[in-house]
Protein backbone atom coordinates (compact mmCIF):
# COMPACT_ATOMS: atom_id res chain seq x y z
CA UNK A 1 0.00 0.00 0.00
CA UNK A 2 1.30 3.46 -0.89
CA UNK A 3 2.42 5.76 1.96
CA UNK A 4 1.75 9.43 1.22
CA UNK A 5 3.24 12.43 3.02
CA UNK A 6 1.13 15.60 3.09
CA UNK A 7 1.62 18.98 4.70
CA UNK A 8 2.31 22.62 3.95
CA UNK A 9 5.41 23.56 1.99
CA UNK A 10 8.47 23.47 4.19
CA UNK A 11 7.15 20.58 6.32
CA UNK A 12 10.00 18.36 5.15
CA UNK A 13 7.98 15.91 3.06
CA UNK A 14 10.71 15.32 0.48
CA UNK A 15 13.57 14.99 2.96
CA UNK A 16 11.65 12.74 5.34
CA UNK A 17 10.15 10.79 2.44
CA UNK A 18 13.60 9.84 1.12
CA UNK A 19 14.59 8.48 4.55
CA UNK A 20 11.37 6.47 4.97
CA UNK A 21 11.58 5.02 1.47
CA UNK A 22 15.19 3.93 1.99
CA UNK A 23 14.33 2.17 5.26
CA UNK A 24 11.28 0.47 3.77
CA UNK A 25 13.16 -0.55 0.65
CA UNK A 26 10.65 1.21 -1.57
CA UNK A 27 10.98 3.88 -4.27
CA UNK A 28 10.40 7.52 -3.38
CA UNK A 29 8.34 9.80 -5.63
CA UNK A 30 7.81 13.53 -5.30
CA UNK A 31 4.59 14.30 -7.19
CA UNK A 32 5.77 17.79 -8.17
CA UNK A 33 9.03 16.46 -9.57
CA UNK A 34 7.18 13.71 -11.43
CA UNK A 35 4.89 16.28 -13.09
CA UNK A 36 7.89 18.35 -14.13
CA UNK A 37 9.61 15.28 -15.57
CA UNK A 38 6.52 14.24 -17.51
CA UNK A 39 5.98 17.70 -19.01
CA UNK A 40 9.61 18.77 -19.28
CA UNK A 41 8.67 22.07 -17.64
CA UNK A 42 8.95 23.63 -14.19
CA UNK A 43 5.85 24.02 -12.05
CA UNK A 44 6.36 27.77 -11.69
CA UNK A 45 6.24 28.01 -15.49
CA UNK A 46 3.00 25.98 -15.61
CA UNK A 47 1.48 28.27 -12.98
CA UNK A 48 2.58 31.36 -14.90
CA UNK A 49 1.33 30.26 -18.32
CA UNK A 50 -1.65 27.89 -17.86
CA UNK A 51 -2.65 28.86 -14.33
CA UNK A 52 -3.20 27.00 -11.06
CA UNK A 53 -6.44 25.27 -12.17
CA UNK A 54 -4.62 23.58 -15.06
CA UNK A 55 -1.85 22.46 -12.75
CA UNK A 56 -4.34 21.01 -10.23
CA UNK A 57 -5.86 18.83 -12.97
CA UNK A 58 -2.42 17.46 -13.81
CA UNK A 59 -1.72 17.00 -10.12
CA UNK A 60 -4.93 15.05 -9.49
CA UNK A 61 -4.26 12.65 -12.36
CA UNK A 62 -0.69 12.13 -11.16
CA UNK A 63 -1.71 11.47 -7.56
CA UNK A 64 -4.42 9.00 -8.63
CA UNK A 65 -1.86 7.09 -10.72
CA UNK A 66 0.60 6.97 -7.83
CA UNK A 67 -1.93 5.84 -5.21
CA UNK A 68 -3.21 3.07 -7.47
CA UNK A 69 0.28 2.04 -8.51
CA UNK A 70 2.90 -0.19 -6.87
CA UNK A 71 4.10 0.31 -3.30
CA UNK A 72 6.06 3.53 -2.84
CA UNK A 73 6.57 6.49 -0.55
CA UNK A 74 5.05 9.60 -2.11
CA UNK A 75 5.39 13.26 -1.16
CA UNK A 76 2.60 15.54 -2.35
CA UNK A 77 2.67 19.23 -3.08
CA UNK A 78 1.11 21.26 -0.29
CA UNK A 79 -2.03 22.13 -2.26
CA UNK A 80 -2.84 18.70 -3.68
CA UNK A 81 -5.36 17.94 -0.93
CA UNK A 82 -7.56 20.87 -1.95
CA UNK A 83 -9.04 18.83 -4.80
CA UNK A 84 -12.03 16.80 -3.55
CA UNK A 85 -11.34 14.02 -6.05
CA UNK A 86 -7.78 13.72 -4.81
CA UNK A 87 -8.94 13.55 -1.20
CA UNK A 88 -11.24 10.65 -2.11
CA UNK A 89 -8.39 8.77 -3.81
CA UNK A 90 -6.10 9.38 -0.82
CA UNK A 91 -8.47 7.37 1.36
CA UNK A 92 -6.93 4.33 -0.31
CA UNK A 93 -3.42 5.24 0.88
CA UNK A 94 -1.68 5.56 4.21
CA UNK A 95 -1.53 9.31 4.51
CA UNK A 96 0.84 10.90 7.04
CA UNK A 97 0.49 14.59 7.88
CA UNK A 98 3.76 16.33 8.66
CA UNK A 99 2.62 19.34 10.66
CA UNK A 100 4.68 22.52 10.60
CA UNK A 101 3.85 25.93 12.03
CA UNK A 102 3.53 28.83 9.62
CA UNK A 103 6.54 30.71 11.00
CA UNK A 104 8.72 27.58 10.89
CA UNK A 105 7.65 26.85 7.31
CA UNK A 106 8.50 30.39 6.20
CA UNK A 107 11.92 30.24 7.83
CA UNK A 108 12.70 26.95 6.04
CA UNK A 109 11.70 28.05 2.53
CA UNK A 110 12.64 31.72 2.61
CA UNK A 111 13.92 32.84 -0.78
CA UNK A 112 12.98 29.61 -2.62
CA UNK A 113 12.17 30.95 -6.10
CA UNK A 114 10.86 27.56 -7.27
CA UNK A 115 7.71 27.82 -5.12
CA UNK A 116 5.07 29.87 -7.04
CA UNK A 117 2.76 30.04 -4.02
CA UNK A 118 5.25 32.26 -2.14
CA UNK A 119 4.17 35.18 -4.33
CA UNK A 120 0.62 35.13 -2.93
CA UNK A 121 -0.17 38.00 -0.54
CA UNK A 122 -2.69 35.82 1.36
CA UNK A 123 -0.29 32.95 2.01
CA UNK A 124 -1.05 32.85 5.73
CA UNK A 125 -4.77 32.46 4.96
CA UNK A 126 -3.98 29.65 2.50
CA UNK A 127 -2.04 27.92 5.29
CA UNK A 128 -4.97 28.18 7.71
CA UNK A 129 -7.48 26.85 5.15
CA UNK A 130 -5.40 23.77 4.47
CA UNK A 131 -4.80 22.71 8.08
CA UNK A 132 -8.16 20.95 8.64
CA UNK A 133 -7.90 19.26 5.23
CA UNK A 134 -4.51 17.76 6.12
CA UNK A 135 -6.01 16.44 9.35
CA UNK A 136 -9.04 15.02 7.53
CA UNK A 137 -7.12 12.93 4.99
CA UNK A 138 -4.38 11.61 7.26
CA UNK A 139 -4.11 8.44 9.30
CA UNK A 140 -1.85 10.16 11.83
CA UNK A 141 -0.01 13.44 12.38
CA UNK A 142 3.67 14.02 13.18
CA UNK A 143 4.89 17.40 14.43
CA UNK A 144 8.06 18.64 12.74
CA UNK A 145 8.92 22.00 14.34
CA UNK A 146 12.50 22.06 15.65
CA UNK A 147 13.10 18.38 14.85
CA UNK A 148 15.68 16.55 12.75
CA UNK A 149 14.41 14.69 9.65
CA UNK A 150 15.70 11.31 10.88
CA UNK A 151 13.77 11.66 14.15
CA UNK A 152 10.59 12.55 12.22
CA UNK A 153 11.11 9.57 9.90
CA UNK A 154 11.54 7.27 12.89
CA UNK A 155 8.19 8.42 14.31
CA UNK A 156 6.49 7.88 10.96
CA UNK A 157 7.86 4.36 10.65
CA UNK A 158 6.76 3.54 14.20
CA UNK A 159 3.19 4.63 13.45
CA UNK A 160 3.10 2.80 10.12
CA UNK A 161 3.98 -0.50 11.78
CA UNK A 162 0.98 -0.15 14.11
CA UNK A 163 -1.50 -0.16 11.24
CA UNK A 164 -3.04 -3.45 10.01
CA UNK A 165 -0.95 -5.28 7.43
CA UNK A 166 -2.62 -5.21 4.03
CA UNK A 167 -2.69 -8.49 2.08
CA UNK A 168 -1.31 -8.44 -1.48
CA UNK A 169 -3.70 -7.26 -4.20
CA UNK A 170 -6.02 -5.71 -1.60
CA UNK A 171 -7.09 -2.16 -0.86
CA UNK A 172 -7.89 -0.47 2.42
CA UNK A 173 -10.02 2.67 2.33
CA UNK A 174 -10.02 4.91 5.41
CA UNK A 175 -13.45 6.06 6.63
CA UNK A 176 -13.39 8.91 9.17
CA UNK A 177 -16.89 9.95 10.32
CA UNK A 178 -17.48 11.57 13.71
CA UNK A 179 -18.81 8.27 15.06
CA UNK A 180 -15.45 6.51 14.65
CA UNK A 181 -12.72 5.90 12.09
CA UNK A 182 -12.11 2.51 10.49
CA UNK A 183 -10.82 0.80 7.38
CA UNK A 184 -12.93 -0.78 4.67
CA UNK A 185 -10.74 -3.58 3.31
CA UNK A 186 -11.47 -5.19 -0.04
CA UNK A 187 -9.57 -7.90 -1.87
CA UNK A 188 -9.37 -11.60 -2.74
CA UNK A 189 -9.40 -14.23 0.00
CA UNK A 190 -10.00 -11.83 2.89
CA UNK A 191 -12.51 -14.16 4.57
CA UNK A 192 -9.48 -16.23 5.56
CA UNK A 193 -7.59 -13.24 6.99
CA UNK A 194 -10.18 -11.37 9.04
CA UNK A 195 -8.23 -11.74 12.29
CA UNK A 196 -5.25 -9.87 10.79
CA UNK A 197 -7.38 -6.95 9.57
CA UNK A 198 -9.09 -6.00 12.83
CA UNK A 199 -7.85 -3.19 15.05
CA UNK A 200 -6.58 -4.12 18.50
CA UNK A 201 -9.42 -5.33 20.75
CA UNK A 202 -7.78 -5.84 24.15
CA UNK A 203 -11.08 -5.93 26.06
CA UNK A 204 -13.05 -8.20 23.74
CA UNK A 205 -13.52 -11.72 25.15
CA UNK A 206 -16.02 -13.31 22.78
CA UNK A 207 -18.00 -12.73 19.62
CA UNK A 208 -21.36 -13.57 18.10
CA UNK A 209 -21.46 -14.17 14.35
CA UNK A 210 -24.80 -13.21 12.80
CA UNK A 211 -24.63 -14.94 9.45
CA UNK A 212 -26.72 -15.33 6.35
CA UNK A 213 -28.18 -18.82 6.01
CA UNK A 214 -26.89 -18.63 2.44
CA UNK A 215 -23.31 -17.93 3.62
CA UNK A 216 -22.69 -20.62 6.23
CA UNK A 217 -19.53 -21.85 4.48
CA UNK A 218 -18.02 -18.34 4.52
CA UNK A 219 -19.10 -17.86 8.14
CA UNK A 220 -17.39 -21.11 9.10
CA UNK A 221 -14.12 -19.83 7.63
CA UNK A 222 -14.51 -16.58 9.54
CA UNK A 223 -15.23 -18.45 12.78
CA UNK A 224 -12.06 -20.52 12.30
CA UNK A 225 -9.97 -17.36 12.10
CA UNK A 226 -11.47 -15.93 15.30
CA UNK A 227 -10.99 -19.23 17.08
CA UNK A 228 -7.35 -19.35 15.94
CA UNK A 229 -6.89 -15.82 17.31
CA UNK A 230 -8.24 -16.92 20.69
CA UNK A 231 -11.71 -15.37 20.51
CA UNK A 232 -14.55 -17.82 21.05
CA UNK A 233 -17.56 -17.23 18.81
CA UNK A 234 -21.17 -18.33 18.73
CA UNK A 235 -22.96 -18.46 15.38
CA UNK A 236 -26.60 -17.70 14.62
CA UNK A 237 -28.01 -17.94 11.08
CA UNK A 238 -30.86 -16.00 9.46
CA UNK A 239 -32.18 -15.70 5.89
CA UNK A 240 -30.49 -12.83 4.07
CA UNK A 241 -33.78 -11.20 3.11
CA UNK A 242 -35.76 -8.11 4.03
CA UNK A 243 -38.07 -10.38 6.05
CA UNK A 244 -35.24 -10.78 8.59
CA UNK A 245 -35.15 -7.05 9.32
CA UNK A 246 -37.91 -6.87 11.95
CA UNK A 247 -38.32 -6.03 15.62
CA UNK A 248 -39.02 -9.70 16.24
CA UNK A 249 -35.71 -10.73 14.67
CA UNK A 250 -33.87 -8.00 16.57
CA UNK A 251 -35.42 -9.22 19.81
CA UNK A 252 -34.35 -12.80 19.06
CA UNK A 253 -30.77 -11.72 18.39
CA UNK A 254 -30.72 -9.58 21.52
CA UNK A 255 -31.80 -12.65 23.51
CA UNK A 256 -28.93 -14.61 21.97
CA UNK A 257 -26.46 -11.92 23.05
CA UNK A 258 -27.94 -11.91 26.54
CA UNK A 259 -27.83 -15.71 26.77
CA UNK A 260 -24.11 -15.60 26.01
CA UNK A 261 -23.48 -12.75 28.48
CA UNK A 262 -22.09 -10.49 25.78
CA UNK A 263 -20.52 -7.34 27.19
CA UNK A 264 -20.11 -3.90 25.69
CA UNK A 265 -16.52 -4.56 24.60
CA UNK A 266 -17.34 -7.89 22.94
CA UNK A 267 -17.83 -8.15 19.20
CA UNK A 268 -20.85 -8.54 16.95
CA UNK A 269 -19.77 -9.93 13.57
CA UNK A 270 -22.05 -9.83 10.52
CA UNK A 271 -21.40 -12.25 7.65
CA UNK A 272 -23.90 -11.72 4.86
CA UNK A 273 -25.49 -9.28 2.48
CA UNK A 274 -27.32 -6.00 3.07
CA UNK A 275 -30.11 -7.44 5.20
CA UNK A 276 -27.77 -9.31 7.55
CA UNK A 277 -25.44 -6.33 7.91
CA UNK A 278 -28.46 -4.12 8.63
CA UNK A 279 -30.01 -6.28 11.35
CA UNK A 280 -26.62 -7.04 12.94
CA UNK A 281 -25.77 -3.34 12.93
CA UNK A 282 -29.11 -2.46 14.51
CA UNK A 283 -28.61 -4.99 17.31
CA UNK A 284 -24.98 -3.91 17.85
CA UNK A 285 -26.11 -0.28 18.09
CA UNK A 286 -28.80 -0.99 20.69
CA UNK A 287 -27.69 -3.96 22.83
CA UNK A 288 -25.75 -2.72 25.87
CA UNK A 289 -26.40 0.73 24.37
CA UNK A 290 -23.81 0.00 21.74
CA UNK A 291 -21.32 -2.77 20.98
CA UNK A 292 -18.36 -3.17 18.67
CA UNK A 293 -19.35 -4.27 15.18
CA UNK A 294 -17.37 -5.94 12.40
CA UNK A 295 -19.03 -6.21 9.00
CA UNK A 296 -18.01 -8.95 6.57
CA UNK A 297 -20.32 -8.29 3.60
CA UNK A 298 -20.69 -11.14 1.13
CA UNK A 299 -22.55 -9.40 -1.73
CA UNK A 300 -21.29 -6.70 -4.07
CA UNK A 301 -24.04 -4.25 -3.13
CA UNK A 302 -23.05 -4.48 0.53
CA UNK A 303 -19.32 -4.32 -0.21
CA UNK A 304 -19.41 -1.39 -2.62
CA UNK A 305 -22.05 0.63 -0.81
CA UNK A 306 -24.21 -0.22 2.19
CA UNK A 307 -21.59 -1.65 4.57
CA UNK A 308 -19.73 1.68 4.55
CA UNK A 309 -21.18 4.61 6.47
CA UNK A 310 -22.79 3.15 9.59
CA UNK A 311 -26.44 3.13 8.55
CA UNK A 312 -28.55 0.23 9.76
CA UNK A 313 -32.29 -0.27 10.00
CA UNK A 314 -35.24 -2.58 10.31
CA UNK A 315 -38.49 -2.63 8.37
CA UNK A 316 -42.10 -2.01 9.31
CA UNK A 317 -45.16 -3.25 7.51
CA UNK A 318 -45.65 0.20 5.98
CA UNK A 319 -42.15 0.67 4.68
CA UNK A 320 -38.49 -0.36 4.58
CA UNK A 321 -35.81 1.03 6.89
CA UNK A 322 -38.23 3.20 8.86
CA UNK A 323 -36.54 2.43 12.21
CA UNK A 324 -32.78 2.57 12.48
CA UNK A 325 -29.60 4.09 13.87
CA UNK A 326 -26.19 5.22 12.70
CA UNK A 327 -23.55 3.02 14.32
CA UNK A 328 -20.10 2.81 12.75
CA UNK A 329 -18.27 -0.53 12.57
CA UNK A 330 -14.68 -1.02 13.68
CA UNK A 331 -13.85 -2.64 10.33
CA UNK A 332 -15.45 -3.67 7.05
CA UNK A 333 -13.79 -6.72 5.48
CA UNK A 334 -14.92 -7.59 1.95
CA UNK A 335 -13.77 -10.71 0.14
CA UNK A 336 -14.23 -9.89 -3.54
CA UNK A 337 -14.10 -13.58 -4.52
CA UNK A 338 -17.16 -14.22 -2.36
CA UNK A 339 -19.07 -11.31 -3.94
CA UNK A 340 -18.25 -12.50 -7.46
CA UNK A 341 -19.46 -16.00 -6.59
CA UNK A 342 -22.76 -14.57 -5.33
CA UNK A 343 -24.04 -13.81 -8.83
CA UNK A 344 -27.71 -14.08 -7.86
CA UNK A 345 -27.42 -12.21 -4.57
CA UNK A 346 -26.72 -8.53 -4.82
CA UNK A 347 -24.28 -8.53 -7.71
CA UNK A 348 -26.32 -6.48 -10.16
CA UNK A 349 -27.58 -4.36 -7.28
CA UNK A 350 -23.94 -3.64 -6.50
CA UNK A 351 -23.31 -2.60 -10.09
CA UNK A 352 -26.27 -0.20 -9.81
CA UNK A 353 -24.82 1.43 -6.68
CA UNK A 354 -21.38 1.69 -8.26
CA UNK A 355 -23.00 3.39 -11.27
CA UNK A 356 -24.76 5.80 -8.90
CA UNK A 357 -21.46 6.82 -7.31
CA UNK A 358 -19.97 7.33 -10.77
CA UNK A 359 -22.81 9.62 -11.84
CA UNK A 360 -22.88 11.82 -8.73
CA UNK A 361 -19.14 12.30 -8.26
CA UNK A 362 -16.54 14.27 -10.24
CA UNK A 363 -14.20 11.27 -10.13
CA UNK A 364 -12.73 9.04 -12.80
CA UNK A 365 -15.13 6.20 -11.95
CA UNK A 366 -17.57 6.90 -14.80
CA UNK A 367 -14.86 6.68 -17.44
CA UNK A 368 -13.44 3.63 -15.71
CA UNK A 369 -16.81 1.87 -15.90
CA UNK A 370 -17.45 2.85 -19.50
CA UNK A 371 -14.09 1.39 -20.51
CA UNK A 372 -14.64 -1.95 -18.79
CA UNK A 373 -18.32 -2.87 -18.79
CA UNK A 374 -17.75 -6.33 -20.25
CA UNK A 375 -15.30 -7.42 -17.56
CA UNK A 376 -17.59 -6.09 -14.82
CA UNK A 377 -20.70 -7.84 -16.07
CA UNK A 378 -18.80 -11.10 -16.49
CA UNK A 379 -17.64 -10.81 -12.86
CA UNK A 380 -13.92 -10.64 -13.50
CA UNK A 381 -12.58 -10.32 -9.92
CA UNK A 382 -9.89 -7.75 -10.71
CA UNK A 383 -12.31 -5.56 -12.65
CA UNK A 384 -14.98 -5.84 -9.96
CA UNK A 385 -12.51 -5.02 -7.19
CA UNK A 386 -11.16 -2.01 -9.06
CA UNK A 387 -14.64 -0.57 -9.61
CA UNK A 388 -15.80 -1.40 -6.08
CA UNK A 389 -12.71 0.20 -4.54
CA UNK A 390 -13.31 3.45 -6.42
CA UNK A 391 -16.94 3.28 -5.32
CA UNK A 392 -15.92 2.85 -1.67
CA UNK A 393 -13.47 5.76 -1.92
CA UNK A 394 -16.27 8.04 -3.10
CA UNK A 395 -18.73 6.92 -0.44
CA UNK A 396 -16.12 7.00 2.33
CA UNK A 397 -15.25 10.58 1.44
CA UNK A 398 -18.91 11.65 1.52
CA UNK A 399 -19.93 9.90 4.74
CA UNK A 400 -16.76 11.07 6.48
CA UNK A 401 -17.80 14.67 5.84
CA UNK A 402 -21.49 14.12 6.56
CA UNK A 403 -22.25 11.19 8.84
CA UNK A 404 -25.82 12.23 9.69
CA UNK A 405 -27.15 13.05 6.20
CA UNK A 406 -27.34 16.79 6.71
CA UNK A 407 -25.50 17.75 3.53
CA UNK A 408 -23.52 15.85 0.90
CA UNK A 409 -24.65 12.42 2.14
CA UNK A 410 -28.10 13.23 0.76
CA UNK A 411 -26.57 12.89 -2.71
CA UNK A 412 -26.21 9.15 -2.08
CA UNK A 413 -29.99 8.98 -2.43
CA UNK A 414 -29.67 9.64 -6.17
CA UNK A 415 -32.34 7.51 -7.83
CA UNK A 416 -33.43 6.06 -4.48
CA UNK A 417 -36.53 8.21 -4.01
CA UNK A 418 -37.99 6.80 -7.21
CA UNK A 419 -36.49 3.36 -6.50
CA UNK A 420 -38.04 2.92 -3.05
CA UNK A 421 -41.45 3.89 -4.38
CA UNK A 422 -41.05 1.52 -7.34
CA UNK A 423 -40.12 -1.31 -4.98
CA UNK A 424 -43.11 -0.47 -2.76
CA UNK A 425 -45.47 -0.62 -5.73
CA UNK A 426 -43.96 -3.84 -7.00
CA UNK A 427 -44.11 -5.39 -3.54
CA UNK A 428 -40.42 -6.20 -3.54
CA UNK A 429 -39.43 -7.84 -0.25
CA UNK A 430 -36.10 -9.35 -1.28
CA UNK A 431 -33.12 -8.18 -3.28
CA UNK A 432 -34.42 -7.00 -6.65
CA UNK A 433 -30.92 -7.15 -8.17
CA UNK A 434 -30.72 -3.41 -8.55
CA UNK A 435 -33.63 -2.94 -10.94
CA UNK A 436 -35.34 -0.41 -8.67
CA UNK A 437 -32.23 1.77 -8.30
CA UNK A 438 -31.48 1.51 -12.03
CA UNK A 439 -34.99 2.65 -12.95
CA UNK A 440 -34.81 5.31 -10.23
CA UNK A 441 -31.65 6.81 -11.70
CA UNK A 442 -33.20 6.85 -15.16
CA UNK A 443 -36.28 8.60 -13.74
CA UNK A 444 -34.05 11.13 -11.96
CA UNK A 445 -32.24 11.78 -15.25
CA UNK A 446 -35.54 12.31 -17.07
CA UNK A 447 -36.61 14.70 -14.29
CA UNK A 448 -33.40 16.71 -14.54
CA UNK A 449 -33.85 16.92 -18.32
CA UNK A 450 -37.47 18.04 -17.94
CA UNK A 451 -36.34 20.75 -15.53
CA UNK A 452 -33.69 21.98 -17.96
CA UNK A 453 -30.78 20.94 -15.77
CA UNK A 454 -29.07 18.47 -18.11
CA UNK A 455 -29.08 17.95 -21.88
CA UNK A 456 -30.43 14.86 -23.61
CA UNK A 457 -26.86 13.62 -24.05
CA UNK A 458 -26.50 13.12 -20.28
CA UNK A 459 -29.76 11.16 -20.18
CA UNK A 460 -28.34 8.98 -22.94
CA UNK A 461 -25.13 8.48 -20.94
CA UNK A 462 -27.29 7.21 -18.09
CA UNK A 463 -29.08 4.86 -20.46
CA UNK A 464 -25.91 3.45 -21.99
CA UNK A 465 -24.18 2.94 -18.64
CA UNK A 466 -27.15 1.31 -16.90
CA UNK A 467 -28.10 -0.88 -19.86
CA UNK A 468 -24.45 -1.80 -20.34
CA UNK A 469 -24.44 -3.16 -16.78
CA UNK A 470 -27.38 -5.40 -17.66
CA UNK A 471 -29.97 -3.34 -15.78
CA UNK A 472 -33.38 -2.03 -16.80
CA UNK A 473 -33.80 1.45 -18.26
CA UNK A 474 -37.59 1.38 -18.90
CA UNK A 475 -40.64 0.65 -16.77
CA UNK A 476 -44.27 1.73 -16.51
CA UNK A 477 -45.67 3.07 -13.23
CA UNK A 478 -48.64 5.12 -12.08
CA UNK A 479 -47.95 8.38 -10.29
CA UNK A 480 -50.76 7.90 -7.79
CA UNK A 481 -49.26 4.60 -6.62
CA UNK A 482 -45.79 6.10 -6.26
CA UNK A 483 -47.20 9.00 -4.27
CA UNK A 484 -48.57 6.60 -1.67
CA UNK A 485 -45.04 5.35 -1.07
CA UNK A 486 -43.55 8.86 -1.04
CA UNK A 487 -45.80 9.91 1.82
CA UNK A 488 -43.72 7.60 4.06
CA UNK A 489 -40.36 8.45 2.54
CA UNK A 490 -37.75 9.63 5.07
CA UNK A 491 -36.87 12.55 2.79
CA UNK A 492 -40.42 13.93 2.78
CA UNK A 493 -40.36 17.67 3.65
CA UNK A 494 -43.69 19.36 2.89
CA UNK A 495 -43.69 17.23 -0.25
CA UNK A 496 -41.38 14.67 -1.75
CA UNK A 497 -37.80 15.73 -2.47
CA UNK A 498 -35.51 14.37 -5.15
CA UNK A 499 -31.78 14.31 -5.84
CA UNK A 500 -31.05 15.36 -9.43
CA UNK A 501 -27.98 16.26 -11.45
CA UNK A 502 -27.18 19.71 -12.77
CA UNK A 503 -24.53 17.98 -14.84
CA UNK A 504 -22.53 14.79 -14.43
CA UNK A 505 -20.82 14.86 -11.05
CA UNK A 506 -22.88 17.82 -9.79
CA UNK A 507 -25.88 16.58 -7.77
CA UNK A 508 -28.42 18.74 -5.98
CA UNK A 509 -30.71 17.54 -3.20
CA UNK A 510 -34.08 18.77 -1.97
CA UNK A 511 -35.52 19.30 -5.46
CA UNK A 512 -39.31 19.30 -5.85
CA UNK A 513 -41.44 18.62 -8.93
CA UNK A 514 -45.08 19.19 -9.77
CA UNK A 515 -47.50 16.43 -10.76
CA UNK A 516 -47.51 17.46 -14.40
CA UNK A 517 -43.73 17.18 -14.59
CA UNK A 518 -43.73 13.84 -12.76
CA UNK A 519 -46.37 12.46 -15.12
CA UNK A 520 -44.15 13.46 -18.03
CA UNK A 521 -41.14 11.83 -16.36
CA UNK A 522 -43.02 8.57 -15.92
CA UNK A 523 -44.00 8.76 -19.57
CA UNK A 524 -40.32 9.13 -20.47
CA UNK A 525 -39.46 6.18 -18.24
CA UNK A 526 -42.10 4.07 -19.97
CA UNK A 527 -40.66 5.00 -23.37
CA UNK A 528 -43.76 6.85 -24.46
Amino acid sequence: MVAVLVGFMGAGKTTVGHIIAERLGQPFVDSDVLIEQRLGREIREIFATEGEAYFRELEHATVADLVRGPEAVVALGGGAVQDRRTRAVLRNARVIYLRVSYDEAMSRIQGDSFRPLLARPDLDAVYQRRLPIYEEVSVFTIDTDGRRPDAIARDVLTELTRLPSIPPKSSSVLVTPVGGSYYAHIGPGLADRVDTLLPALPDAERGVIIEAAEDTAVAARVAERFDAAGMATHRVAMPDTQASKTFRAAGHLADVLADHAMHKDDLVIAVGGEAICDIAGFVAATFNRGMKLCLIPTTLVAQADSAVGGKNAINLARGRNLVGTIHQPIAVISDIDVACANAERGFKAGLAEIAKHALISPSDLLGHLQAGLGALVSRDPEAVQSAATRSIEIKADIVSRDEREQGDRLYLNYGHTFAHAIEFVRGVTTDDQGEGVALGMMAAAHLAFRQGRIPATVVEQHRQLIAGLGLSVQGEFKLQELQQAWMRDKKYRHGIRFVVLNQLGQPESGVTAGEETLEAVLGDLAGR
